[in-house]
């Protein structure tokens, strides 16, 4: 029964998708969603179990034809670990920001929205699980379609103008990865991920089409860190973040940017291989693109005034943390990225979720208005304050723990280790900069000597509750160090 835990959740998630509009009950709708996504989590942490104690992986095959004509599912404990925490910060970013969506949208309007997100739930389960490359393009463009009509969700102009934007950068990257597909599959006349590897082996080894193989590598890896917001492509980013419902931004920075990068990892171990990539420079690439982006994304969140705005800047600083891993050419550096990708997942959508609850009570979007809101929401201003500096690298939180796996990485590199500890350094320090003023600030008083108690407000008890969920996950993170290592480190083996 376990092998079709892979299959079963994505068309779970795809046929609630069709039935979500047929409820005439917008709150029947979310529910409906969440319960999807919450059977489809506790399913994956029992394969997660499973695979994990076995020591393997397998296949799946979709329909009567078997590969190379088939398509085919693939499943390791990485995978299963990935859809699980997909799917729980799924559930309760939705959960979280619930309470908003349903003031914000129409009963009819809020099915339609969950109709949205169980698509784009669905496509980044896809992405985890397929082991076809065509297949993940086309759930690649399913999650970008959906997350920019989400973003246009809250039908104001200045949604609408984000989403459009989102959209040209998205159809940009999405042109670059066609090519590329089109590219290596007309060299190698496979899609499959298997088959495509010894092809690309053994055309890297006789060095026949070299330029059209290198050529495919960096026109996919070019597009697929457009759609992920890697600096600099990353201008639409926070003005999709601003302009948007919390349970969006949330989504969107903790679970939609991290598909792409899963796609990315694929293509580095089932493809073209780390060897051939490195053989190319394609990893020194990446490792600048990292680097510089950790360090202009988080100057640039320095001078935003406006919350949502410095988090979505936040979010490409973050996103270049898994490039500059990526970029180190190693196991260690595949894992790291793997360790950021959990970490940046669980704590950047508290963060977004948290923002949101003090946006709320003080009805201020910028810092001099928050002043004081952590004082109204007070669980609200812990979630962001715990995740603000869990990200500025405080021990026993998860951001710690994923920038000490980068840094124990980079020891092991070559030229890159004095500019990856240089940067992963420079970055934190820049990430403190701008998230402790900020957290002094949602904690401070409006004027000084104003009295102003703590407001204990607990009539949304599921969004609160899915601000603790969120704490104990990233405190998880931080502690569990080892185990969560070791699961990383077995399932990049069997990848």
């Amino acid at each position: 029964m376990s092998y079709n835990i892979p299959f079963l959740s994505i068309l779970l998630a795809m046929v609630s998708a069709i039935l979500v509009p047929l409820l005439r009950n917008g709150r029947w709708a979310l529910n409906l969603v969440r319960g999807v996504q919450l059977a489809a989590a506790a399913a994956s942490a029992y394969l997660l179990a499973e695979l994990s104690l076995a020591g393997e992986s397998f296949t799946f095959q979709m329909g009567h034809f078997p590969a190379p004509w088939g398509n085919m599912l693939r499943a390791g404990p990485l995978e299963a670990a990935l859809a699980l925490t997909f799917s729980l910060v799924m559930v309760l970013s939705l959960t979280g920001g619930a309470r908003e969506l349903r003031e914000s949208l129409r009963s009819d309007q809020l099915g339609w929205y969950c109709l949205l997100m169980q698509l784009l739930y669905g496509a980044l389960l896809a992405m985890v699980y397929t082991d076809d490359l065509f297949t993940a393009y086309v759930f690649v463009e399913i999650a970008a379609v959906t997350a920019c009509i989400a973003v246009a969700a809250r039908e104001s102009g200045r949604s609408i103008l984000s989403a459009i934007r989102y959209l040209m950068f998205s159809c940009l990257g999405s042109g670059l990865i066609l090519l590329g597909i089109s590219i290596l599959y007309s060299i190698t006349g496979h899609l499959l991920f298997d088959s495509l590897e010894g092809a690309v082996a053994a055309l890297a080894e006789s060095r026949t089409y070299f330029i059209p193989l290198v050529v495919s590598a960096l026109l996919m890896t070019l597009g697929l860190s457009i759609k992920s917001a890697q600096f600099p492509f990353h201008a639409w980013l926070p003005d999709a973040h601003a302009s948007t419902f919390t349970a969006s931004s949330a989504i969107l920075s903790g679970l939609v940017l991290k598909g792409y990068l899963v796609i990315i990892i694929k293509l580095i171990l089932r493809v073209f291989s780390p060897a051939l990539l490195v053989s190319i420079c394609m990893d020194d690439l990446l490792f600048l693109l990292g680097l510089a982006g950790m360090l202009f994304a988080s100057v640039a969140a320095l001078r935003q005034e406006e919350v949502k705005r410095m988090i979505a800047y936040s979010s490409s600083a973050q996103i270049s943390y898994i490039f500059l891993a990526l970029g180190l050419g190693s196991t260690e550096g595949l894992i790291a990225a793997c360790y950021q990708i959990l970490a940046h997942a669980m704590t950047k959508s508290m963060i977004f979720l948290g923002a949101g609850e003090m946006i709320r009570a003080s009805g201020g979007h910028y810092w001099g208005e928050l002043r004081g809101a952590a004082r109204l929401a007070p669980l609200g201003g812990l979630a962001f304050t715990v995740g603000g500096l869990s990200l500025c690298g405080l021990p026993l939180l998860a951001g710690f723990s994923a920038k000490y796996c980068i840094a124990g990485a980079a020891l092991e590199a070559e030229w890159q280790t004095f500019p990856a500890l240089f940067g992963l350094a420079a970055s934190s320090v820049l990430n403190a900069m701008y998230y402790i003023p900020a957290i002094l600030a949602i904690w401070g008083r409006k004027r000084a000597g104003e009295e102003q108690p703590l407001v204990w407000d607990w009539s949304d008890k599921p969004g609160k509750g899915t601000l603790v969920v969120l704490l104990a996950g990233n405190v998880f993170l931080g502690t569990a160090f080892g185990p969560v290592w070791e699961l990383l480190q077995q399932g990049i083996a069997l990848f």
